[in-house]
């Protein structure tokens, strides 16, 4: 009985990490997530209000974003400290998703908003369940750093418009968007700029440079990061009260927020009657795969910093209920944010109870004051937005990954252009098909070395490279890449060549940096040790990686080669040869 309990308790400890850890915590702990909660609820309100509008949604439904889907999260994901709501990548890749879709229907925009929230969850979920979270390893880093880097760059372009009140048209290219900004540049509205342009600058000195005087006024360095972190929120006040105060709206004519509807509304499943699962589909699983990656990437880095362990698979499962929470509740798809994540962290958060605080304040704020939000600046949230997302453009990273790798910088170069020339999806998947092209390219050109023996040592080495011994009777080939079907031509020709020399009476191939070997490298191995048998030549394999030994017992090659010739290093393989020569 008592085993079958402790059964259920890993079970359900499993899927709702959260009960666990408030089982385990005391009071200090809990009393610290209350306080990063809050403080996250702070910079997460203006935030979310500001992603909504990069979505082209109302700003309402970033609020939306911001309760449900975190409460959702904290009860099934693994991270104790990652902050899930709206981010500024997957509202864009929203954006550009329902332009086409909903052709300037806003009721039907909002429809596909929930339709992707809700195929972005049931796709994360299906990953989830079958363990598929491994595909995403198909999105490399320089691909992802260029992918951002791009969305980034689009991003604050796109807030220009909004930034200067000039007029652009939704959807624009960001070429035609530099374009229209250039010949509309007399059109700019100076108010709405000033707003924009201030509260740009007040945001970035909130950053380093406020963080620098308070601690030269005995602030400790914690403290003053989370105080220049949640500067957004007294922005926004600021900007509020101004506006009201000039009338900004009705003198100047900026654009503001204008009435925000009060509450949080019921969940409902109205959106499943809408039209558009299909076509929105393939945009659905981008958005899944790049909100994944992003929050996985945050949740890790957390993790790692307090020696805790993160469930990949159960990460997709929780955030793929999260984003179906998320079309419940009638707002856009969701993901765990850096910068709320890292004010999370810093904040003192040690479980998941910080974010059920942080979706209680969000409601309050739903409930009690957007009506303050009126005389809102749309200026100030696309200073917000610009400035939250400047830090993902990596110029510098990009030139690191060129000068070390010229192929990975290519394909961290062409992802950016992509993102910016042909847009968000057609860009990474430019990206992702010229990094596996890449890949494909190297391994089917594997470095093959004759080696040596460094003398006096049993280290075997290139002997292009080195000043080893050699026997004319021996060749002893190294093979530094699995062998499979793109590369089987090569190695078979790079062999042939080598073994040319009529006084080689045994060729050793070493593969220790071999851990695969397919069919198709199964029988060129097999037609390569025919052939020298017919030359009089014997075959033999050393320092065999274990599943590659499993794998090869009981083929053919195998039982040709015996025992007899399959070495456990390369030293017994040249004792042997030597003395039996």
């Amino acid at each position: 009985m008592q085993q079958k309990y402790s059964s259920k308790k890993a079970a359900y400890t499993r899927f709702f990490p959260l009960i666990g850890d408030i089982r385990r915590a005391d009071k200090t702990v809990l009393s610290q997530d209350v306080l990063a909660g809050t403080i996250t609820a702070i910079l997460l309100i203006p935030q979310a209000l500001a992603y909504s509008l990069l979505a082209g949604l109302p700003p309402e439904v970033g609020l939306y974003a911001s309760v449900l889907p975190p409460i959702i999260y904290a009860f099934t994901g693994t991270s104790r400290t990652l902050a899930v709501g709206p981010v500024a990548v997957a509202a864009v890749m929203v954006a550009a998703a329902l332009v086409p879709y909903a052709a300037g229907d806003p009721e039907k925009y909002l429809n596909g908003a929930l339709i992707l929230s809700a195929l972005t969850g049931c796709i994360m979920l299906a990953m989830g369940f079958l363990r598929l979270g491994w595909l995403t390893n198909f999105i490399s880093h320089p691909v992802l750093t260029g992918f951002t880097t791009g969305a980034a760059l689009f991003i604050v372009g796109t807030q220009l418009a909004a930034l200067t009140g000039i007029s652009v048209p939704k959807g624009a290219s960001f070429a035609m968007l530099l374009q229209t900004l250039a010949l509309k540049i007399h059109t700019y509205n100076p108010v709405t700029a000033a707003f924009g342009g201030v509260a740009v600058v007040l945001l970035i000195l909130a950053r380093q440079p406020l963080v620098i005087a308070l601690g030269k006024i005995g602030v400790k360095q914690q403290s003053a990061v989370i105080i220049g972190r949640t500067a957004p929120l007294f922005v926004v006040i600021t900007a509020i009260l101004l506006a009201g105060l000039i009338d900004a709206q009705g003198n100047f004519d900026i654009a503001v927020v204008g009435l925000v509807p009060q509450g949080l509304p019921m969940p409902s499943l109205d959106f499943m009657n809408t039209e558009g699962w299909v076509e929105l589909l393939p945009a659905a699983g981008m958005i899944a795969v790049i909100a994944y990656v992003e929050s996985i990437s945050v949740a890790k880095v957390l993790a790692f910093r307090r020696r805790q362990k993160i469930d990949p698979d159960q990460e997709f499962r929780a955030l793929g209920f999260a984003n179906v929470a998320a079309a419940c509740a009638g707002t856009m798809p969701v993901a765990g944010g850096f910068s709320r994540s890292m004010v999370n962290f810093d904040a003192g958060a040690r479980t998941q109870l910080a974010a059920l605080v942080t979706a209680l304040f969000v409601g309050l704020a739903a409930f009690l004051f957007t009506d303050l939000l009126e005389n809102l600046p749309k200026a100030v949230l696309s200073a917000i937005i610009v400035v939250a997302v400047w830090q993902l453009i990596d110029i510098k990273g990009l030139k690191h990954t060129w000068s070390y790798d010229k192929g990975d910088g290519v394909a961290q170069g062409v992802t950016l252009v992509g993102v910016l020339v042909f847009g968000i999806e057609h860009g990474l998947m430019l990206g992702v098909g010229l990094a596996l092209l890449l890949f494909l390219y190297r391994t089917s050109r594997p470095h093959i070395a004759v080696v040596g023996r460094i003398a006096g040592t049993e280290h075997y080495r290139n002997i292009h490279r080195h000043k080893v011994e050699t026997w004319p009777q021996l060749l002893l080939v190294r093979i530094d890449e699995n062998i499979y079907f793109a590369n089987t031509p090569r190695v078979e020709t790079e062999l042939h060549n080598l073994a040319l020399d009529s006084k080689i009476t045994d060729v050793v191939l070493i593969l220790s940096g071999v851990a695969y070997i397919d069919t198709s490298g199964l029988e060129m191995l097999e037609t390569i040790e025919q052939e020298l048998s017919l030359s009089g030549v014997r075959l033999h394999l050393a320092e065999v990686k274990g599943p590659v030994l499993d794998r090869l017992c009981g083929t053919r090659l195998y039982e040709r080669l015996g025992e007899d010739r399959v070495y456990l290093s390369i030293e017994k393989a040249v004792e042997k040869l030597n003395s039996a020569s």
